[in-house]
């Protein structure tokens, strides 16, 4: 059996919806571009399609997992172009993943939201 940390990588290397249990809660950072608290695996697929019209090439890029068991916390960054602007998004993030027999049941997601929404701003509006 695989450990909670070798499901983490391998989630983040292929977004294999299947080790996500069918019953997740998933907390996406308020003010995230598709923000919200998505309840259940599908709702988290469509989530990630959501994200995936606002940015060509998004990657998860996680630089350090620490482990603590039942979670893994992830730090890391979002990287992507926004097809809007074209501008591109390097924003730093970490993720709690809480984990049970072998599946992800749970993530807290966390990130400085303003980041993502001046590289889809088209006109410069959000400014320091």
């Amino acid at each position: 059996m695989k450990t909670n940390l070798e499901i983490i990588r391998e989630f983040y290397e292929t977004l294999n919806f299947e080790l996500v249990a069918p019953d997740v809660d998933w907390k996406v950072s308020d003010s995230f571009p598709a923000d919200s608290h998505y309840q259940g695996r599908k709702r988290v697929q469509e989530w990630a399609a959501e994200l995936a019209v606002q940015f060509h090439d998004w990657k998860n890029v996680p630089e350090q997992l620490l482990d603590t068991g039942d979670a893994i916390i992830a730090l890391g960054h979002y990287q992507g172009r926004s097809k809007v602007t074209g501008k591109p998004c390097n924003v730093p993030f970490s993720h709690i993943w809480f984990m049970k027999d072998g599946r992800i049941i749970k993530l807290n997601h966390h990130i400085n939201t303003l980041m993502p929404h001046r590289a889809i701003a088209p006109n410069e509006v959000l400014k320091n």
